[in-house]
């Protein structure tokens, strides 16, 4: 199974790193939301202390969310994951390699470019680590949010739509663990707590997620 799993995870990768202008232009928008939200405050530095790490979050999930339409429909497009099931090929397989890949090539850039983004809205480099780290788990928990989302819409017309209004009230959690440890952090307050919830999100979806892609993968293919 572990070699499936790598088989297809290296084919990802390869295909990613081929496509590099769409991580380019991930972290382009990244960096557009995170310029624009400290000119719409204004510049006042603790504001922008008081707001940054719910700025980091929120530029975070709205870069990351259109790329989610995209994470089977070329596949699909192009008959491999037809190919794989004709050919009993574990699907859950394919789709934990094919989230796994995208959250390694989505936020590995993030987390670089974090340090610029922590100087530029005056949060102390010290706190980097700890911000990574949940941005880390938020981001996992997110990717198998979108996973879920683009295998259950695989097919269906207006795909972008469905997957948003699925992904949107379903990521709020996240989105909120993931504020509050910035902001317990920001107020030298513990953020295990938080960081326990958002791994705790994590396990659950690892365990939700590969099935449920498994069901829609297997279910586009066999209504096309």
């Amino acid at each position: 199974m572990m070699l499936i799993f790598w088989h297809y995870f290296k084919r990802e990768f390869e295909i990613s790193i081929s496509q590099a202008t769409d991580i380019l232009s991930q972290i382009g928008f990244f960096m557009l939301i995170m310029v624009l939200f400290p000119l719409a405050l204004g510049p006042d530095p603790d504001q922008l202390k008081q707001f940054g790490i719910a700025i980091i979050w929120i530029a975070a999930f709205v870069s990351i969310v259109p790329a989610y339409e995209r994470l089977f429909s070329d596949d699909y497009t192009h008959g491999f994951i037809e190919k794989a099931l004709h050919n009993a090929q574990p699907l859950g397989c394919y789709a934990a390699a094919k989230c796994f890949c995208f959250f390694l090539v989505t936020t590995v850039p993030l987390l670089i470019i974090l340090p610029v983004i922590c100087l530029m809205i005056g949060i102390n480099s010290s706190l980097y680590f700890e911000i990574a780290l949940s941005l880390l788990l938020g981001m996992l928990g997110m990717t198998l949010l979108g996973g879920i989302a683009s295998g259950l819409v695989l097919g269906a017309r207006r795909a972008a739509i469905l997957g948003a209004v699925l992904i949107l009230p379903l990521s709020l959690p996240i989105l909120i663990f993931g504020t509050m440890s910035g902001l317990a952090l920001m107020e030298s307050e513990p953020i295990k707590p938080h960081l326990y919830l958002l791994i705790a999100l994590d396990l659950c979806l690892i365990v939700i997620s590969i099935p449920a892609m498994q069901l829609g993968l297997k279910n586009a293919i066999e209504n096309d």
